[in-house]
């Protein structure tokens, strides 16, 4: 039997200063994947002292973070986003059941490391663990961070990073399917 997968509404949060990088190539092919999958994308470009009002992850079932990591975890305007919008949760002095990202089943976060990954993992993998010991555990029971990695972009041919491009693609397909 054929599966019809219902369309899923999905924020993208997108951190990142300059207009034309590749954090926007990668951001701009998860939002095309999305789509093209008959998704429903709510697009957020965060930037540096840039406050988003009126965007919601409420209802949405499905949040990609695209971001390039700075000294081991989130940019600043993710941070920042992470910290405002749950901070009352992330601390406990909110029930959990009422979370903004209860609806969440679908987190993914898409970034870039200049330093390659052992040297993430020696600094203890800070945004990755963000990610994954707090905020994933805001979302929906069950939901689990899937981390899609780009280690050494400085050291990375032109190949190589389309070839990134391209998986970060295919991952987020995999999630939305």
């Amino acid at each position: 039997m054929g599966g019809y997968a219902p369309a899923v509404r999905f924020v993208v949060l997108q951190a990142h200063p300059q207009q034309e990088c590749l954090n926007v190539a990668l951001r701009d092919r998860v939002v095309e994947t999305l789509e093209q999958a008959g998704h429903d994308v709510d697009l957020v470009r965060l930037t540096q002292g840039e406050w988003i009002d009126g965007v919601s992850v409420l209802g949405a079932e499905g949040l990609v973070l695209v971001y390039p990591t700075w000294w081991g975890g989130l940019p600043a305007p993710m941070l920042s986003w992470v910290q405002r919008e749950l901070a009352a949760w992330l601390d406990g002095s909110a029930d959990p059941a009422t979370s903004p990202l209860r609806t969440i089943k679908h987190l993914v976060a898409v970034t870039t490391h200049g330093s390659p990954g052992r040297v993430n993992w020696l600094q203890g993998e800070p945004g990755r663990h963000l990610l994954r010991r707090s905020v994933a555990r805001l979302c929906a029971p069950g939901t689990r961070l899937r981390w899609v990695a780009l280690y050494g972009v400085d050291q990375r041919t032109p190949a190589e990073i389309s070839a990134f491009v391209d998986r970060a693609g295919s991952e987020v397909a995999a999630v939305g399917a």
